[in-house]
């Protein structure tokens, strides 16, 4: 993990934790034009993104992120949010005693304890799709430009070139292993989950939300693919962030 920090300490902290394929530069310059108000924003490029070297696990990634928070004094967060894989390590962080969270936004998490077939079936597609544009050495990958348009699909491909088939294989065992535990009242009033209506990540969590976290404030956007709303509404989903945590009305 390599962490980027922008912004003066002065204000609100928001950690943004990205998905696959954005880094954590990558994340903060597509939010960062939509903030109303200015913020302290730390956005680390997780293993096998940007700046840091091979992503090893959910586990190794949040422990290095939160020795950085407790040595920086940065332990009061604002907005703790994470997209995807951004979730595994801050879903971590949210029941961390040592990490004040005053609210969190989750964005396209399988929330299961193992999705077996969810992991198989994605180390198989991206270690193919990965040869397959070695092969071609396109600037976009089609299919995520059918999925986000070519100019995030474009972003999303350079990433793609230099994950590794081993972090391929911890990334999906990340996203596909949650240790579930039963939300408190307190704790389901400050998180908001988000999903795509064609999230493959929401069969799962359709079935554990009502039963760990039945109050939770969730959104499913209708005919989205897997984060494709934020991609593709980066101006409204900002503004509806910052109306969650009550930095405008």
């Amino acid at each position: 993990m390599y962490i980027n920090e922008y912004g003066s300490k002065e204000d609100p902290t928001m950690l943004l934790l990205a998905p696959m394929m954005v880094s954590g530069t990558d994340l903060y310059e597509l939010m960062k034009p939509h903030f109303t108000k200015p913020y302290h924003v730390i956005s680390p490029d997780q293993g096998g993104h940007g700046k840091a070297g091979n992503y090893i696990s959910a586990d190794v990634e949040y422990q290095t992120l939160k020795d950085w928070l407790v040595q920086n004094h940065c332990t009061r967060i604002r907005l703790l949010y994470g997209a995807s894989l951004g979730v595994a390590v801050a879903y971590r962080l949210f029941f961390d005693p040592d990490i004040e969270v005053e609210y969190a936004w989750f964005d396209g998490v399988a929330l299961c304890g193992n999705a077996g077939f969810a992991e198989w079936f994605m180390k198989r597609l991206f270690r193919s799709r990965k040869k397959k544009l070695a092969k071609r050495n396109v600037d976009a990958s089609p299919s995520l430009v059918k999925m986000y348009g070519y100019d995030f699909a474009k972003m999303m491909t350079r990433n793609f070139e230099r994950i590794t088939p081993n972090d391929i294989d911890a990334i999906c065992f990340a996203c596909c292993h949650y240790d579930l535990r039963n939300l408190s009242e307190k704790e389901q009033k400050k998180l908001h989950l988000d999903f795509g209506e064609k999230d493959f990540d929401l069969k799962y969590s359709r079935k554990t939300i009502p039963v760990y976290m039945p109050g939770v404030d969730l959104v499913i956007r209708r005919g989205y693919a897997h984060c494709g709303y934020m991609a593709a509404h980066s101006k409204e989903y900002v503004e509806e962030i910052e109306r969650f945590i009550g930095s405008v009305e």
